[in-house]
């Protein structure tokens, strides 16, 4: 088992990592920079990750670790509805922290990678509070019937498209901020799914 400290620097790593990676493309990243841009030497860099496949592999896993750990620490309500915006908000919280890790975790920063199966499914875990928020909003009643999965994928794809345009400053001029956009882009995503009276 990592002690705290070997955890404490696999995190500085990865994220000394995920910003060369933000910068200098898949080019710029190699295990030796890494280890210079955190002031260590090579020796616990090649320890820890062995190769820039498994550097990318542990930057993957961290990015949707983090993604993990926010969606459950959205804590269950009365509300389900709540529940499920305070999930959307806590998808952009996670994405806006760690922007370089989010780009490798959904993108195609580093176009050769491929997470592993046992790293595919940790990272279609994370999708799963959606799910779940998803149907708790319909055995509320709120949602009307249907498959959960499919109105979880609408609920992500517009979250993960507004935040892609936030990363990529694409986002258009509209006289508010960011994260007033993204909430409204969330309730009109939420509108065809809402159960009828």
């Amino acid at each position: 088992m990592a002690s705290v400290n070997e955890v404490r620097l696999e995190a500085r790593l990865v994220d000394e990592a995920a910003r060369l990676l933000g910068e200098h493309g898949p080019a710029g990243l190699s295990l030796r920079k890494v280890a210079a841009a955190a002031g260590v030497s090579t020796m616990p860099v090649y320890t820890l990750f062995g190769d820039k496949e498994g550097l990318l592999a542990a930057m993957h896993r961290e990015g949707f670790r983090r993604l993990g750990a926010a969606l459950a620490a959205v804590p269950p309500t009365a509300d389900p509805l709540a529940d499920l915006a305070a999930l959307g908000i806590a998808y952009r919280q996670a994405a806006l922290s760690s922007p370089h890790l989010y780009g490798l975790m959904f993108g195609r920063a580093v176009p050769q990678f491929q997470p592993s199966a046992a790293d595919r499914e940790a990272a279609d875990a994370t999708y799963q509070p959606l799910v779940d928020g998803v149907a708790r909003c319909q055995q509320a009643g709120v949602f009307g019937a249907g498959d959960p999965r499919r109105v979880a994928l609408h609920l992500w794809a517009v979250a993960h498209g507004m935040v892609n345009l936030e990363l990529n400053g694409q986002l258009p001029e509209l006289g508010a901020a960011a994260e007033e956009l993204y909430v409204e882009a969330l309730g009109y995503a939420g509108l065809p799914f809402v159960a009828t009276m």
